[in-house]
């Protein structure tokens, strides 16, 4: 009895298959996330704070983004924000990720004055991530500055800026001293 070619290249492949297959999902099994997290539910609220609540048509407004840490054993690692402002009234100027002290580096900025899809076709949004590369200990706690936003009113009325989903879309991430 012979083998054909066609025979023998395949009966090579199902063996390749059978042998490596197992090898790879090992592999692959073996990868685990050893990145110390913690909890953060219930631990971090943002925060917006504008230099001024009144502005005329042409005038800015400066918010601080910030998130506040409720736990005092919790240190932020990272955090991602969307924000929305009122498209009629509000233009973005400017959108400043705060690095430095405690944050390293600024992963994602999304600032295209887009409409935001989820609440109407009243806003537009930004969005934000930030990372700190650092020691466990060297993380900052407490409140957390996240970014400088800064809007120039386009209209005159009253603008909203918020957070969208009751929050729904924001996440901190951090670690448990």
């Amino acid at each position: 009895m012979t083998i054909s070619r066609k025979e023998f290249y395949s009966l090579i492949l199902i063996l390749f298959l059978v042998l490596f297959l197992p090898v790879v999902i090992y592999f692959l099994g073996a990868r685990k996330d050893i990145r110390p997290k913690a909890v953060l539910a219930g631990a971090a609220n943002f925060r917006l704070n504008a230099d001024t609540t009144s502005v005329s048509v042409g005038q800015r407004v400066n918010v601080l983004v910030s998130t506040q840490i409720t736990d005092t054993n919790v240190r932020v690692s990272g955090a991602d924000f969307t924000l929305l402002y009122d498209r009629d009234k509000l233009n973005l100027v400017s959108l400043n990720p705060v690095l430095g002290n405690n944050f390293t580096e600024t992963v994602l900025i999304d600032d295209q004055n887009l409409p935001y899809i989820g609440e109407g076709d009243v806003f537009s949004y930004l969005r934000l991530s930030v990372v700190a590369k650092k020691n466990a200990a060297d993380l900052a706690g407490g409140t957390v500055s996240l970014a400088n936003v800064t809007f120039e009113a386009k209209n005159g009325g009253q603008g909203i800026i918020k957070f969208p989903n009751e929050n729904s879309e924001m996440q901190v991430v951090g670690i448990i001293l």
